[in-house]
């Protein structure tokens, strides 16, 4: 081992150490309640952040806190540079975490929404800002403080002094209180109270802004359907260890067989952590990019294949039957998560292929075209009586009021904390423009 590498762990711990001090610090400082930063996991443009970001700064959303002609100024923050390009190629502001103006928009900002904790943004640097856990998915698996098995039960549950240390500096943003996390029906948000504990200062229930668009495309699917081969979206989640695509379709002949029987084309999503490859081209298979937005494929295809993803949830919201395949449960349960928020037979009843011989056999016949997920569960999930099928239009995004809803409750939080904004020229007074990145 290379002194680099032993030395590596103390690095962090200090730099947590750091981190935690400069939080303290800039907590102090005063900062503008319309001006709003985004940011996503693995510096994706990802995830329902990037769908609120889009709905404030496409329709100049105000928050009315400081008038009807002052918008909310939302920037996405990312240590990527080819994702601020994208962004700003767009004609939407970003800028570079470590970049000086994009610390400054962290450091001005009264709001901070993000898909997973503040290090989606910066750890150090949205010390004093409101919160915004728009989460990135609704909780079949453990999460957060209710994790019992895997590396992450000792970030959660450290047991020992050194696991304490780590917590407190290493995994520092684990242990920041969120002002605000999303929940979608009173069932979740007593799940979600339950995973973040004290750090779940506010739990609000909403419709998660990545699902307007995909069930607005999922309407338009639905009436020009035509003669075109089905799709089918393959989305497995993360599990400890990683997921291993020729595990879980060990058979590559035999699936496009399967899919050419039934005229069906498949789409293949690994989560946003795994890096996943075909052993070779396939006319029938492809691969979607891991870092692609989940909520734009799902409005394009007819039907979903998950193991215990929360997909499960965002599909069956829109009304596209789900094929489980749960090819590794024992070891998931003994490896990832311990326990599930429903009964996970209950849960797959009849629509589970528990083999890669079955999983093709229900390809190959169609019969996962009335596989529809229990509505029971979907209504626990999204509320009682679940509108599927209907709202959304062009002009009328299902989205809009939910999004409208839940900038409002932002707003008045920013509003109480940080005051009307009243400082001359410009909002924030920046000296970089709105616009543009780094």
């Amino acid at each position: 081992m290379s002194v680099r590498n032993a030395l590596a762990p103390a690095g962090r711990v200090l730099t947590g150490l750091v981190q935690r001090v400069v939080r303290s610090l800039v907590a102090l400082m005063p900062r503008d309640p319309n001006r709003w930063v985004f940011g996503s996991r693995g510096d994706a443009y990802v995830d329902n952040p990037r769908y609120l970001f889009e709905y404030l700064v496409d329709r100049g959303v105000a928050p009315q806190s400081e008038g009807p002609d002052t918008p909310v100024r939302a920037t996405w923050i990312s240590g990527s540079p080819a994702t601020v390009d994208r962004i700003v190629a767009d004609g939407r502001p970003a800028r570079l975490r470590r970049s000086l103006r994009g610390s400054w928009e962290v450091l001005r900002a009264g709001v901070a929404v993000y898909a997973f904790d503040v290090s989606d943004i910066n750890l150090a640097l949205t010390g004093g800002a409101v919160g915004v856990n728009l989460y990135h998915g609704v909780p079949l698996k453990q999460i957060e403080d209710l994790v019992t098995v895997g590396s992450a039960s000792r970030v959660y549950h450290p047991r020992t002094p050194i696991d304490r240390l780590r917590a407190a500096t290493v995994y520092l943003a684990r242990t920041v209180p969120n002002d605000v996390v999303l929940a979608t029906s009173e069932e979740v948000a007593d799940t979600m109270r339950r995973a973040f504990g004290a750090r779940a200062r506010s739990v609000v229930i909403g419709r998660p802004p990545r699902l307007g668009p995909a069930t607005v495309a999922a309407q338009r699917r639905r009436t020009a359907a035509g003669d075109g081969p089905a799709v089918l979206l393959y989305a497995p989640t993360w599990r400890e260890g990683g997921f291993q695509l020729n595990e879980a379709l060990p058979h590559l002949e035999q699936l496009e067989a399967a899919l050419a029987a039934s005229d069906t084309q498949l789409l293949i999503k690994g989560h946003l952590y795994d890096r996943l490859a075909l052993p070779r081209r396939s006319a029938s298979i492809s691969l979607v990019a891991n870092d692609e937005e989940l909520g734009a494929i799902l409005g394009d295809v007819d039907g979903v294949i998950t193991d215990y993803s929360s997909v499960m949830f965002d599909a069956a919201l829109i009304g596209l039957p789900v094929i489980f395949y749960p090819f590794d449960l024992d070891r998931y349960r003994r490896l990832s998560s311990g326990t599930f928020m429903f009964d996970y037979d209950d849960l797959v009843s009849e629509r589970v292929a528990r083999s890669f011989d079955q999983l093709t056999e229900i390809v190959a016949t169609g019969a996962w075209r009335t596989m529809v997920f229990p509505a029971s569960i979907r209504n626990r999930v999204w509320g009682p009586e679940t509108a599927v099928h209907n709202g959304p239009t062009d002009d009328a995004p299902a989205a809009d009021p939910a999004n409208r809803e839940l900038v409002r409750q932002i707003t008045e939080l920013a509003s109480a904390r940080h005051g009307r904004h009243r400082r001359g020229g410009r909002p924030g007074g920046d000296p970089a423009s709105a616009s543009g990145r780094r």
